[in-house]
């Protein structure tokens, strides 16, 4: 299965106004769908929960013109609709040995086989791109994945405080600001090649 991540502003903003008018409220239904999204998929077994969660959020906000959202429906009733059939898709997928999520992401091994010069590049387009956002983006995109596992949830959660907005908001905020820098990234690695 691969994914695509190529959700416009417009279909997210769409999105986030059929959650709530009130941008904070949206934020915060937004978390909670999303995580109630990972739960399902990781009960179900899967190791990429997170990016079958985004991954079923993306499609449901590429559909929402066409999907019926006066509000007799539950968001998480639509939600899981979708998520069972991008389950089924994974499952399928992996059986025959085929799940491929996002052409960017490599396993361990293959980052191994890279090049220095690869590994360099990209980091250097990185940094090119997080130059060109302001300097509270910058801080808050490093702060926001600056640790792992467990201890991300904590950090994240005063991070949001400190910020004074829930962790909703914060998150929508980061979705937003990493399509900006994975598009500056994807150009100019375009123009290293």
């Amino acid at each position: 299965m691969t994914v695509n991540n190529l959700l416009t502003k417009e279909n997210f903003d769409a999105l986030l106004i059929w959650f709530s008018p009130n941008r904070e409220e949206a934020g915060a239904k937004y978390e909670e769908i999303r995580n109630g999204l990972i739960r399902f998929f990781s009960f179900k077994g899967c190791q990429d929960a997170e990016i079958l969660a985004d991954e079923t959020i993306n499609r449901v906000a590429k559909k929402i013109d066409q999907l019926d959202t006066d509000n007799k429906n539950k968001h998480i009733t639509i939600f899981y609709g979708f998520a069972s059939k991008i389950y089924l898709e994974y499952r399928k997928k992996l059986n025959k040995g085929e799940v491929q999520f996002e052409q960017n992401i490599h396993s361990k091994d293959e980052i191994i086989y890279q090049s220095d010069e690869t590994i360099e590049t990209k980091h250097q387009c990185l940094e090119i791109c997080l130059s060109k956002i302001s300097e509270t983006e910058r801080v808050l995109m490093i702060q926001y994945f600056s640790k792992e596992k467990s201890a991300k949830i904590e950090h994240r959660r005063k991070l949001a405080e400190q910020l004074n907005i829930n962790k909703g908001a914060m998150h929508v905020k980061i979705h937003r600001l990493k399509d900006v820098l994975r598009v500056c990234v994807e150009k100019c690695l375009e123009k290293n090649n």
